[in-house]
């Protein structure tokens, strides 16, 4: 499903327009990037819990240069899904 088709469904569901919708959808992305650069997590009962996480730096071998190098530390995302959430999937029939 592309964002396209979910915007359409939510403001079918929502009974707002398409644009008042993706103007919702885009703000709550938003903040939820917001949160995840200034605190380490962000718990959303029934769906999950975002978390951030910084890797060490490492090294690796380049074979364009054909040396090791050192990689930087780097922040990631990572989702974690509710039970509600996998009991829901694990129950649909195929």
């Amino acid at each position: 499903m592309s964002q396209t088709d979910f915007i359409r469904e939510l403001s079918i569901k929502l009974g707002l327009t398409q644009a008042e919708t993706k103007k919702l959808f885009k703000s709550s992305i938003n903040t939820i990037v917001e949160l995840l650069d200034n605190y380490t997590s962000l718990s959303i009962p029934n769906l999950g819990t975002f978390s951030t996480t910084v890797s060490k730096r490492r090294k690796s071998f380049s074979p364009f240069h054909n040396q090791n190098i050192i990689l930087p530390p780097k922040r990631s995302i990572r989702f974690s899904s509710s039970t509600v959430i996998q009991n829901q999937i694990k129950t649909k029939n195929l």
